[in-house]
């Protein structure tokens, strides 16, 4: 079993070390169940594992909560790792990310003017699946660059033009 589900805002979560609940609504991971309970981890914390969370205090993923969480990047300490794809019952599926290959000619602020010099001339990978609405990872060498919300996406030749809120990425695409 590799599920996520919705842990009930207020509802007990129990470790070895007692409850560590939350009082929102929060992202939960089953990898084990019982009769009366599943057992897994919280999808962001501190790592404890072998949490039991009363199946009752459980619910499936809504339409927007699943939309919301296929494609996302699952990191650890701020280093993506992969993509999360699951099905409408919350079931982790393997989910295709092809990667584009490339290097940062140019980046400016959204009025025009230049911005991240140390950026220019970085090889780079990123997600062909590019998401409006999403921050876009792009893996170097050195580490990642974890862009604002992408809100356009033009391409010219090989050139990918990413609009983000805050910056405008210019990138040559190799292959």
């Amino acid at each position: 079993m590799n599920k996520i589900m919705m842990l009930k805002g207020g509802s007990p979560a129990i470790h070895k070390l007692g409850n560590i609940g939350r009082e929102e609504d929060d992202l939960i991971r089953i990898d084990d169940e019982t009769d009366t309970h599943y057992i897994g981890n919280f999808e962001e914390g501190y790592g404890f594992v072998d949490v039991k969370f009363r199946k009752e205090d459980c619910r499936p993923l809504t339409e927007d909560e699943i939309k919301e969480l296929n494609g996302s990047w699952y990191s650890i300490n701020g280093n993506p790792l992969y993509r999360i794809y699951v099905d409408k019952e919350g079931n982790l599926i393997k989910g295709k990310c092809i990667m584009k290959h490339g290097a940062i000619k140019k980046v400016t602020d959204i009025d025009g003017f230049s911005k991240h010099p140390d950026f220019i001339g970085l090889n780079i990978e990123f997600p062909e699946d590019i998401q409006m609405g999403r921050s876009l990872v792009m893996f170097t060498n050195k580490g990642n660059i974890t862009t604002s919300k992408v809100i356009q996406l033009d391409i010219q030749d090989n050139i990918y033009i990413i609009h983000t809120k805050n910056s405008i990425y210019f990138i040559e695409v190799v292959s």
